[in-house]
């Protein structure tokens, strides 16, 4: 049921996941289309990373979803967290356990995952300050580096998204950006539903 915008169960307790998801998917009904199966994974199952993806994804997209309230228009934090899930589902998708390749799989996050017209978005939304259109791969490495920035130098205030109004000219890395930090965020989350589906042997 639904109280106010929060989504709750038959309990009256608030259910995350579907919140979350509903808006992307496309109402409650899809959501818990997607999240029920999940939801009823137990961990000695080999589909259970697929329930730990979609935990992780409503988990890590949140908290760049808060950061706002704490540190309001430092959207390189943000960003760092959207592509710490982009990492974090691509590894959970490739049973990978090992350590490091962290540029690797938010590389293969972006090229794999992907759905519909989103890489599209994603290469025309990211131009040099000349206007040319750069590759997927080159605008992944350079948003990682963003990240990098974050991580190892503390530099979280240097990038920034379309404010709604305008185009954005970053530049460090040289790049305008053309596409807000909600519509990035939302091809995130529709890559890392993209992923669950695909795990293989998902419900």
């Amino acid at each position: 049921m639904s109280n106010g915008g929060r989504v709750t169960n038959a309990a009256g307790m608030a259910n995350p996941w579907i919140s979350f998801f509903a808006p992307v998917l496309g109402g409650e009904r899809e959501a818990h289309e997607f999240v029920d199966p999940l939801e009823a994974l137990e961990r000695a199952e080999p589909q259970h990373p697929a329930k730990i993806m979609m935990h992780q994804t409503q988990r890590l997209v949140s908290i760049a979803d808060d950061l706002p309230t704490i540190r309001n228009g430092k959207e390189s934090l943000q960003l760092l967290f959207l592509l710490i899930c982009a990492e974090n589902t691509a590894k959970l998708h490739d049973n990978f356990d090992g350590e490091g390749e962290s540029r690797r799989y938010v590389r293969q996050f972006f090229e794999r995952f992907l759905v519909g017209g989103d890489r599209q978005t994603v290469e025309r939304s990211f131009p040099t300050h000349g206007f040319l259109r750069r590759e997927l791969r080159e605008i992944i490495d350079l948003l990682y580096d963003v990240r990098c920035d974050v991580v190892h130098e503390g530099k979280y205030w240097g990038f920034h998204f379309h404010d709604g109004r305008m185009a954005m000219l970053n530049t460090d890395p040289d790049v305008i950006v053309s596409i807000t930090f909600s519509e990035f965020r939302n091809i995130v989350v529709r890559g890392c539903i993209q992923a669950v589906r695909t795990y293989p042997g998902r419900p």
